[in-house]
C-alpha cells in the first residue's frame, strides 16, 4: 500500500460522524434517510460525509428503486483491507457506535414492516 492511500483512508476516518457511518456500513447496507436518522444529522451533511468516504474507496454506492445505498469495499490490495478491517472492527467498541447499532436495529425492524405491508398490499 501506498503511503499516499494510507493517509486518505486515515483522512476519511478523521471524523465523528464519517467513524460512525463506517461502524454502520460494516454492519449492512444503508441510504442516506437511514444514516441521518441514526446519526441525527441533516441530509446535505450526510451527503458531504459520504462523498468524502466515497473518493476514498472506503465505501461505494448501489441504486436501488429511488434509493441510494451505500456500503463498505473490500478493498482489492490484502494489506488495505487488513489495515480498514483493523480500524472498524476497533469502532464497534466506541459507546455512540454501540447506541448506534440499536438505532440500527429498530430501522431495520421499520424495513421489514414497510416490505410486509407493500407484499400485502400487492397480494391483497
Amino acid at each position: 500500500m501506498k503511503i499516499r492511500k494510507a493517509r486518505q483512508i486515515l483522512k476519511s476516518f478523521a471524523d465523528d460522524n464519517r467513524i460512525r457511518i463506517i461502524s454502520l456500513l460494516n454492519k449492512e447496507p444503508l441510504n442516506v434517510t437511514e444514516l441521518c436518522d441514526i446519526i441525527g444529522t441533516a441530509q446535505s451533511n450526510m451527503s458531504k460525509h459520504l462523498a468524502r468516504l466515497r473518493l476514498t474507496g472506503v465505501v461505494r454506492d448501489k441504486r436501488e428503486g429511488f434509493n441510494v445505498y451505500y456500503k463498505l469495499t473490500q478493498p482489492g490490495n490484502k494489506d488495505l483491507s487488513r489495515f480498514v478491517s483493523k480500524i472498524v472492527q476497533s469502532l464497534s467498541r466506541i459507546e455512540v457506535t454501540r447506541h448506534d447499532l440499536d438505532k440500527l436495529r429498530k430501522i431495520k425492524g421499520n424495513r421489514q414492516e414497510q416490505l410486509n405491508k407493500k407484499k400485502e398490499v400487492k397480494n391483497g
